[in-house]
C-alpha cells in the first residue's frame, strides 16, 4: 500500500516512519510506503532494526503511540475503552498512555491568550501564574485571578495543534482504508473507527464543547449540595481558551492529605459513586474520565468533578437498558442480563446464540458463588466485554465508554473505601428508574410520542394508497415475496412427488400381478405375465429403496 502523497506533510511522514522503525514496526512503515521519506541513515537503520525483543508487542505499541504525539496518544486512550475490540494485554498497556510533553513557554501562552481574546493579558487578569499547574499534548492549565479577585484556572490550547492532529488523522484514514480493502476485519470497519476518533478528538479540541459539558453537569446537580461543578466564565472563553472557577479541593489521589484533614473516606466514596449513577441512569449524560486526578474533596465530604473534555451521552432507550442490565446483575437474573445485552449489543447473524448464552451463564454462575457485597462490577463488566470480544460482537462506542467509566469509578471508590459494594449502591437508582418509567408523566409522554408517529404515518397513507392503486391500474404493480429456502423446498417436494408416483406404479404392478396370478392367467403357451410383473415390481422396489437410502431419506 502507498499513502497518498501530500508533500507538505513529508516531515511528519518521516517522523512517523522513524518512530515505527525504532519500536520494531519497520514492516508496517514499509507497507505504508513511509520508508521512502527516510534519510539514507534511516534506511540503513531499517535494515538493522533490532533491540525490541525484550519488550512485549503491547508495550512497544504503547511507547510508539506516546512518541507519535497527541493524536496517537488520544487514539490509544480511546481504544483503551474498547475491550470488545482489543485484547486484554493491549488494554492494560493503553491505559498507561500519558502525554509526555514539555510545557509551553510563558510567552507563547501569553500570545495565544491575547490573540484569542483580543486584549492584553494585563487587562484580562489581575494576576496570572506563569508556571502551569499541568501540561498535556493538547493544552496546559494555569492559575489566574480575574479583576474583582475571583480565582480561576485558564486552559490554553497549544498553537497549531489542530493542524498536527489533522495531518495525523489523514494518515490514520489512509491506514484504515488499506485495512478495509485488505479484508482485515469483517465485523468492524476501521474507517468508521477512525471517524469516531476524529469526532472525539475534534470535540476535545473545541473548548466550547467542554464548557457546555460543564454547564450541563452544573445544571443537573443544581439541587445537590454534595456535588460541586466549577463555573465557566464564558466572557473569557473561546474555542481555544477555557476559563473556569478555581476550586481549592484535595485531589482523590492525595489520600494522605484527605486523612490529615479528617475527611470521611467512605462517605466520599459513596457520594462519588451515587453522583456517577445519577449521571448515567437519571440524566443520561456522564463524566467519561472520573479518575482520581479529576475528582477532589471539600470539607463536608463534598465531591468536586473536574475536566469535562470527555463525556458520554445515552439515549433514553440505552439509559433504560443499562439500568435493566445493572438491576439484572444486582438481582443475578441470567435471562434479564442476556436480554439487556441483546438490546445493547449488535450481535452478528453468524454468532452461535447457544454458545453465547452458555458463556453469559458461566459468567453469572461465578457471580452467584460469592456474596453480593463482594461482587466486583468492574470485573463483571470486563468479563462481559471479553465475551463480546470473543464472539466478535460490535459494542456501541457510548456503551464501551460507559463500561470504562464504571470500571474507573469502582477503582476510585475502592481506594477510598475498600468495603464499599458499588453493586449495592445502584439499587436505589434502579428503583427510581422503574418508578420514572411507570410515572404518569412518562407514560403520557410515551403515548403522545406514539400517537404523533401514528398520526404522521396516517397522514401519508392516502398518498401511498393512491400511488399503489395508480401502479395497479397501469399494470405496473409488482409484488415481491422473498422466501430464502424456496428452491430447496421445491426440490424436496419434487423428489417426494416423484417417489410417491413411483411407489404407486410399483404398487399397481404388484396388485395387478397378484390379480392375474389369482385368476389363473398363466396358461400353457402364454407369457408368464404375473411372474414378470412381480419381478419388475421387485427390481423397481429395490432400486427405489437404494435411492432413498443414498439421499438420506430415512
Amino acid at each position: 500500500m502507498q499513502l497518498r502523497r501530500r508533500y507538505k506533510h513529508i516531515k511528519r511522514y518521516r517522523e512517523i516512519a522513524n518512530v515505527l522503525l525504532k519500536h520494531g514496526f519497520g514492516h508496517i512503515a514499509h507497507r505504508l510506503g513511509l520508508t521512502k521519506f527516510l534519510s539514507a541513515s534511516g534506511k540503513i537503520f531499517f535494515k538493522k532494526e533490532s533491540g525490541t525483543e525484550i519488550f512485549s508487542l503491547a508495550e512497544r505499541v504503547r511507547t510508539a503511540l506516546e512518541e507519535l504525539g497527541p493524536t496517537f496518544v488520544k487514539t490509544g486512550q480511546i481504544l483503551s475503552t474498547r475491550s470488545d475490540l482489543i485484547p486484554p494485554d493491549f488494554i492494560t498497556e493503553l491505559e498507561k498512555l500519558q502525554d509526555r510533553v514539555a510545557a509551553l513557554r510563558f510567552e507563547t501562552v501569553k500570545q495565544q491568550i491575547e490573540r484569542e481574546l483580543g486584549r492584553s493579558l494585563e487587562e484580562l487578569f489581575a494576576g496570572f501564574d506563569p508556571e502551569p499547574l499541568a501540561a498535556a499534548s493538547i493544552g496546559q492549565v494555569h492559575r489566574a485571578v480575574l479583576p474583582g479577585g475571583r480565582e480561576v484556572i485558564v486552559k490554553v490550547q497549544r498553537p497549531d495543534i489542530e493542524k498536527i492532529i489533522d495531518v495525523d488523522l489523514e494518515i490514520l484514514y489512509d491506514v484504515a482504508r488499506f485495512l478495509e480493502r485488505s479484508g482485515w476485519s469483517e465485523t468492524y470497519s476501521p474507517v468508521e473507527a477512525v471517524a469516531e476518533f476524529d469526532r472525539v478528538l475534534h470535540e476535545e479540541l473545541d473548548y466550547n464543547a467542554e464548557g457546555r459539558n460543564a454547564d450541563a453537569f452544573r445544571k443537573n446537580f443544581a439541587g445537590d449540595p454534595d456535588v460541586i461543578i466549577p463555573l465557566v466564565y464564558w466572557e473569557y472563553s473561546t474555542g481555544k481558551i477555557l476559563v473556569m472557577e478555581y476550586v481549592r479541593g484535595i485531589k482523590f489521589n492525595d489520600l494522605q492529605e484527605i486523612e490529615r484533614l479528617g475527611l470521611d473516606r467512605p462517605a466520599l466514596a459513596r457520594k462519588s459513586v451515587m453522583a456517577l449513577f445519577k449521571q448515567i441512569l437519571i440524566d443520561g449524560f456522564f463524566h467519561g474520565d472520573p479518575h482520581p486526578g479529576n475528582l477532589a474533596a471539600l470539607p463536608g465530604e463534598k465531591v468536586v468533578f473536574m475536566d469535562f473534555g470527555m463525556a458520554g451521552f445515552l439515549t433514553d432507550k440505552t439509559r433504560i437498558e443499562v439500568g435493566n442490565l445493572l438491576m439484572a446483575l444486582a438481582g443475578r437474573d441470567t435471562r434479564a442480563v442476556a436480554r439487556s445485552l441483546s438490546q445493547l449489543w449488535v450481535v452478528p447473524g453468524d454468532v452461535d446464540k447457544n454458545i453465547l448464552q452458555r458463556d453469559i451463564n458461566f459468567l453469572l454462575r461465578k457471580i452467584y458463588e460469592v456474596p453480593l457485597s463482594r461482587v466486583s462490577l468492574a470485573k463483571t463488566l470486563s468479563d462481559i466485554m471479553g465475551i463480546a470480544f470473543k464472539h466478535h460482537i460490535s459494542v456501541p462506542a457510548e456503551f464501551a465508554l460507559l463500561v470504562k467509566t464504571l470500571i474507573t469509578m469502582e477503582g476510585v471508590a475502592e481506594r477510598l473505601d475498600p468495603g464499599l459494594s458499588i453493586v449495592k449502591v445502584v439499587s436505589p437508582f434502579s428503583k427510581r428508574l422503574i418508578m420514572e418509567r411507570l410515572s404518569p408523566q412518562t407514560l403520557s409522554k410515551t403515548a403522545w410520542n406514539n400517537l404523533r408517529e401514528l398520526s404522521g404515518a396516517l397522514s401519508l397513507l392516502p398518498e401511498q394508497v393512491g400511488e399503489v392503486l395508480g401502479q395497479a391500474a397501469g399494470g405496473n404493480l409488482r409484488l415481491k415475496h422473498q422466501f430464502p429456502q424456496v428452491d430447496e423446498v421445491l426440490v424436496r417436494v419434487n423428489k417426494m412427488t416423484n417417489r410417491l408416483a413411483f411407489s404407486i406404479v410399483i404398487t399397481g404392478l404388484i396388485v395387478g400381478s397378484a390379480f392375474l396370478a389369482r385368476n389363473g392367467s398363466i396358461l400353457s403357451g402364454q407369457a408368464p405375465v404375473a411372474e414378470v410383473g412381480f419381478l419388475v415390481a421387485g427390481l423397481l422396489g429395490f432400486w427405489f429403496l437404494v435411492s432413498i437410502l443414498r439421499s438420506g431419506g430415512f
